[in-house]
């Protein structure tokens, strides 16, 4: 039996998917919280998270910064669908930008 080696991008994207579900889960006690990659972002960028139960500590911040910069990219879960994507950096920031000008706020 011969299983390929995944590379260190595929476990990044892995990683940073299962990290966002169990914030979602340990934050809010759910599997993914609606905007979650819109909140998880901000608490990035931002560098802090002060939502849910606060189990987003600066620690998993900066996991997620890792991660998505080895994975080149974020986790979304586009409205109507119901499995998270995984898209590049450009094409999130593009989708970030669009959420922006529908009204919505900033997370914080």
């Amino acid at each position: 039996m011969s299983y390929e080696q995944p590379t260190y991008e595929e476990l990044a994207k892995n990683m940073l998917l299962q990290l966002m579900r169990d914030t979602s889960e340990e934050c809010w006690c759910a599997g993914w919280l609606i905007d979650l990659e819109f909140i998880l972002w901000d608490a990035m960028q931002a560098g802090k998270a002060n939502f849910g139960w606060g189990a987003a500590n600066e620690r998993y911040l900066i996991r997620m910064r890792t991660l998505h910069e080895l994975a080149c990219g974020w986790w979304t879960l586009p409205k109507g669908e119901e499995f998270e994507r995984f898209v590049t950096t450009e094409e999130w920031l593009k989708i970030v930008s669009e959420h922006r000008s529908e009204g919505t706020p900033p997370q914080s």
